[in-house]
């Protein structure tokens, strides 16, 4: 089974699943029990649980290509994550998104520390101006104690692609959480940044969290690459299909494989193109 090479700009809707309290008007099509499940899960953080989420936040804009800073702020304090990862953020990139800063207003309005990693990094128009970059960024409520963000192997005529790392230190526990937004119109190219990905994270002292926009969905062989080394938390204690868009399963959170994964759920909401997905994690050291 080949990953699916449709377009990935589509009104959430039917299809879109949504395993939390609804913001929007996206339309969830999983059994009620999922919505209560999730629901619970919002309401209540388990003693020592790590809330990890993440979500491509289309440059700010709805399905409907209008741009919304704040709106998609709102969506992100809604899911009360200790950690946020980010994909298809503006920095200075373009009118579409006001030429701001995107991570930085994020962070300034969620009131949390912010790295980004610049994937396309283009001069300015004019002399003085700031880089216009785009990329994926990491939001945290605790503290950034080291970062990088590496360009992944990339074909002449594809977009470039990253693997944005920061360490945090959440609860007094150190992570290193991970994101990236993949490549989408060849399968080799995919293989070949998902190999790096793994390598590049291989011996990290500090307890992995793998997040992204993956633009493959859990059929597509070559996730086996991620799932034969990390937990899937959807696959482990979602509900329902857990589409993060109104046809496929895209987006994901991997844990460590000893984590114990308390919930996972999604947010409905129209503030993207995309859903984002949280999950309440407990690691061994911390139970």
């Amino acid at each position: 089974m080949r990953r699916s090479h449709l377009s990935r700009r589509r009104l959430l809707g039917i299809g879109a699943t949504a395993g939390a309290a609804g913001l929007g008007s996206a339309l969830p099509t999983t059994p009620a029990v999922a919505a209560e499940h999730g629901m619970a899960a919002a309401r209540t953080r388990r003693r020592h649980a790590i809330r990890i989420a993440t979500f491509n936040i289309h440059h700010g804009a709805g399905p409907d290509d209008v741009l919304d800073l704040e709106h998609t702020a709102e969506v992100i304090a809604a899911t009360d994550a200790d950690v946020v990862a980010v994909q298809e953020v503006d920095r200075h990139f373009r009118d579409r998104s006001d030429w701001k800063d995107q991570a930085g207003e994020l962070a300034r309005m969620l009131a949390m520390r912010v790295v980004f990693g610049a994937n396309i990094d283009l001069d300015p128009l004019e002399p003085g101006q700031p880089r216009r970059q785009y990329g994926c960024a990491i939001l945290t409520q605790g503290a950034i104690l080291s970062w990088r963000n590496t360009w992944l192997p990339k074909y002449p005529t594809s977009e470039q692609r990253g693997l944005l790392e920061a360490v945090v230190q959440i609860h007094g526990t150190r992570l290193r959480v991970a994101t990236t937004h993949m490549q989408h119109t060849d399968d080799a190219e995919w293989q070949e940044q998902a190999d790096a990905i793994v390598d590049l994270l291989a011996g990290s002292p500090e307890p992995v969290f793998l997040t992204g926009d993956t633009n493959a969905v859990p059929e597509f062989p070559g996730m086996t690459t991620f799932t034969s080394r990390f937990t899937d938390v959807w696959a482990a204690v979602g509900i329902g299909e857990g589409l993060t868009t109104s046809h496929w399963r895209f987006d994901y959170i991997f844990t460590p494989p000893n984590a114990d994964i308390r919930h996972a759920w999604l947010i409905c909401t129209d503030a993207s193109d995309h859903l984002p997905l949280v999950a309440d994690v407990v690691l061994p050291e911390t139970r």
